[in-house]
């Protein structure tokens, strides 16, 4: 029970990072507090007993560090996405926990391979679809600060593909 009540204050603090993390002005600050939050999140992940959200979220981690230091638009920041997503799979393998993990192997992977992608309307729609499968997720393994994140992360993209529509 203990660990029920920590994991979710410690996924709460992490959503509220999350959302401090959209208002930064540059990519290196939203990095930075994206690897904070997701550190949160992982904690929380563990404390919830969620294996495969838990040992994903540490390769997300290290992505947003490579991601951190990358100059520029090259395609070795895809390159570098897709063998993270990658590890991802396998790692997502290693911890299964039935059906529910494949929402987060799936989401997590292909995420991080369009965060490797220049366009941010892009990124926006696969957000939408991402963060959907992971808000399935953290019903499955009951992280309310999950849940509000996700849900807060599908609203900001949709607000964000209709503000930036080509006109």
């Amino acid at each position: 029970m203990i660990n029920l009540v920590i994991g979710q204050i410690i996924g709460i603090i992490g959503t509220i990072a999350t959302f401090i993390s959209y208002q930064a002005n540059t990519k290196k600050k939203v990095l930075f507090i994206q690897t904070l939050a997701t550190l949160l999140t992982c904690i929380s992940y563990f404390f919830l007993g969620a294996k495969s959200g838990f040992l994903l979220n540490i390769v997300c981690i290290i992505r947003n560090v490579i991601f951190y230091f990358q100059k520029g638009k090259s395609t070795k920041n895809t390159i570098t996405a897709i063998c993270l997503a990658i590890v991802m799979v396998i790692l997502g393998a290693f911890s299964w926990q039935g059906a529910v993990s494949l929402l987060i192997i799936v989401a997590l992977s292909v995420n991080t391979v369009f965060l490797s992608l220049p366009n941010p309307q892009t990124l926006r729609k696969s957000i939408i679809v991402t963060s959907s499968l992971i808000l399935l997720y953290n019903v499955f393994v009951f992280s309310i600060g999950g849940i509000i994140n996700e849900g807060l992360a599908i609203v900001s993209s949709i607000i964000g593909i209709i503000r930036y529509k080509k006109r």
